[in-house]
C-alpha cells in the first residue's frame, strides 16, 4: 500500500497536535502542516503576561519551532504558506508561498482543518488605523507591546469585557496604562458567570482602576495623522484614548471550509461527528473552527478553548491517518470549563449557567454561598463563593461557578468530573474533601453549597 499524503491546515494549538497524532497512526504517511504565520506552536493564553512584561520575551511562549517539531514529532512544516482553495474532489490544496508569492497545487490523500478563530470585529469605520490592536496571535502581541514600549499611552479602551477584555485590561494596568472596558451586555463575563457573581469581578477591576461602562462603541474618531483620539458611545460619549484594543470575543474561521462546501452547525463552526469527520469523507477538522458536543444537554455548543482544541486534534489526526486499523478513536464531548484571573480574583465555571440549564429544558435552581478559603484562624483566610446550578426533582448538577482571592479555580476542576458523571449534590454532600486548616476548612465550599441545595431539591 503506497505511503498516504496527508495536509493539515493550520497551527497554533490543534494542527500540530494533529500532525502528531496522524504521524504516530501512520508512521509512513507523509504528514505536511501548513502556518500562514511564522509560528506553529506556542502559548497564545500565556499573551497578555508578556504584553504586561511578566514573561520578559516573546520566544519564551514558543514551544516547538519548525525545525524542533520536525526532528521531534515528524513530518514536514511549511510556515508562511497559505492555503489558498481546498477542493477535496479533486484531492487538491492550492497554496501560497508568501515568501516568493508563488502559487501552486498539491495533491492529498486527506485534510485535516485546524485554521482556527478570528477576533470579531465591530463594524466601525478606521479599525485600520495603528493604535488598534487585537491579540489573537503572538505577532499582533508583539506588536502591541513593541506599541506600548514606543509611544505615550496614557488611556487605552477595551471594546469587549470577557475573558481577553479583562485579562488584556490588566496587563495594560501592569504598565500604568488607565483602562475603559466598553461591555454593552449585562456586565463583564457575562458569557461565562451569572448576575450574583459578575459584581464581585467588576468590584475588583473598579479597585484596580478600570472602569466598566455598559456602552457599545458606534464610531471612532482620528487624528489628521490616522491615530484614533476617541471612541464614540452609543449614549453620546467621546472616550479619549491613545490605544483601542479588540477582544469582543472570536468566531471560527469558516471561509475556506465554506468555499469547500464544508457543512457548518448551527452555531456557525464546523459540523463533524464524533470521530471529527465532517459531511465530506476525506476531510476533518479540530480545535478553535469546529463545534462539540457539551454532555450535560447533548446540545453543540462553540468553546474555543485549548484544552478542546488539543482533545479535538488528537481524535481527527488519528483517525484521519489509520486507514482501517484497529477502531477509530471517539470525541466523548465537553462539560465546558474555563477560568481567568482578574487582579488576584479567581474567576472559574464548568457546565451550564442558570440561563443556559433554563433554555436547554431542565427546571433548574441555583445557590449562592460564600465560604472561606481555608480555616479563618489561619492567616490569609480569603472568602470564596460557590454557585451551583442543580435540577430540582433529582438534584443532580449541572453546571457550577467559584469566584475567590484563593483555591477557586481548582474547586471548579474538582466539580468537571462530577457534572460529567451526572452527581446529585446529595453525593457531593457525602463527599470527604481535603480539611487541614491552612489549606481548606472542616467543610469545604463545595460542601457548603451541597448541602444547601439538597435543602430545595424535590424528589
Amino acid at each position: 500500500m503506497p505511503a498516504q499524503r496527508i495536509a493539515v491546515i493550520g497551527g497554533t494549538a490543534a494542527g500540530p497536535a494533529a500532525a502528531v497524532a496522524a504521524v504516530r497512526a501512520d508512521p509512513r504517511a507523509e504528514v505536511v502542516l501548513f502556518e500562514q504565520g511564522p509560528h506553529i506552536s506556542y502559548g497564545a493564553c500565556e499573551i497578555p503576561y508578556y504584553v504586561a512584561g511578566t514573561i520578559d520575551e516573546a520566544e519564551r511562549l514558543v514551544r516547538l519551532t519548525p525545525g524542533r517539531f520536525e526532528q521531534t514529532r515528524g513530518g514536514t512544516v511549511r510556515t508562511r504558506h497559505r492555503v489558498l482553495a481546498l477542493d477535496p474532489a479533486r484531492n487538491r490544496l492550492t497554496v501560497e508561498d508568501l515568501a516568493t508569492g508563488m502559487v501552486r497545487q498539491e495533491r492529498f490523500d486527506k485534510f485535516i482543518l485546524a485554521v482556527g478563530a478570528r477576533p470579531r470585529r465591530p463594524a466601525l469605520d478606521g479599525l485600520e488605523a495603528p493604535n488598534v490592536f487585537a491579540v489573537r496571535t503572538l505577532e499582533e502581541a508583539v506588536d502591541l507591546r513593541a506599541y506600548l514600549d514606543a509611544h505615550p499611552v496614557r488611556h487605552a479602551v477595551v471594546l469587549g469585557g470577557g475573558y481577553v477584555g479583562v485579562e488584556m485590561a490588566e496587563a495594560l494596568r501592569a504598565r500604568a496604562v488607565r483602562v475603559t472596558i466598553l461591555e454593552p451586555g449585562p456586565g463583564v463575563l457575562h458569557a461565562y458567570l451569572d448576575a450574583a457573581l459578575r459584581p464581585l469581578v467588576e468590584d475588583a477591576l473598579r479597585r484596580h482602576g478600570v472602569v466598566v461602562r455598559r456602552e457599545r462603541a458606534v464610531g471612532l474618531d482620528h487624528h489628521p495623522d490616522g491615530m484614533v483620539r476617541s471612541v464614540r458611545t452609543d449614549r453620546g460619549e467621546h472616550i479619549g484614548c491613545q490605544l483601542v484594543l479588540l477582544a469582543m470575543g472570536t468566531e471560527p474561521n469558516t471561509d475556506l471550509a465554506a468555499a469547500a462546501r464544508l457543512r457548518l452547525g448551527e452555531t456557525g463552526a464546523l459540523a463533524v461527528d464524533a470521530q471529527m469527520r465532517t459531511n465530506l469523507p476525506n476531510v476533518w477538522a479540530c480545535g478553535d473552527c469546529v463545534e462539540v458536543e457539551r454532555v450535560v444537554d447533548r446540545k453543540k455548543v462553540y468553546v474555543p478553548l485549548s484544552p478542546t482544541a488539543f482533545r479535538t486534534a488528537r481524535v481527527a489526526g488519528h483517525n484521519a491517518a489509520r486507514r482501517g486499523r484497529g477502531l477509530p478513536k471517539q470525541f466523548p464531548g465537553i462539560v465546558g470549563a474555563s477560568a481567568v484571573k482578574v487582579f488576584g480574583l479567581e474567576v472559574a465555571a464548568a457546565g451550564l449557567r442558570p440561563d443556559e440549564a433554563r433554555e436547554a429544558g431542565f427546571d433548574a435552581f441555583t445557590v449562592t454561598i460564600r465560604h472561606w478559603s481555608h480555616v479563618p484562624l489561619y492567616p490569609e483566610a480569603r472568602p470564596v463563593h460557590v454557585q451551583l446550578v442543580v435540577e430540582r426533582r433529582r438534584g443532580r448538577l449541572l453546571g457550577a461557578a467559584c469566584v475567590g482571592e484563593k483555591g477557586a479555580a481548582l474547586r471548579a476542576d474538582v466539580l468537571v468530573p462530577l457534572i460529567w458523571d451526572g452527581w446529585t449534590v446529595d453525593r457531593i454532600r457525602d463527599l470527604d474533601l481535603i480539611y487541614t486548616p491552612p489549606l481548606a476548612p472542616a467543610l469545604d465550599p463545595l460542601i457548603v453549597a451541597a448541602n444547601e441545595a439538597a435543602k430545595t431539591v424535590r424528589p
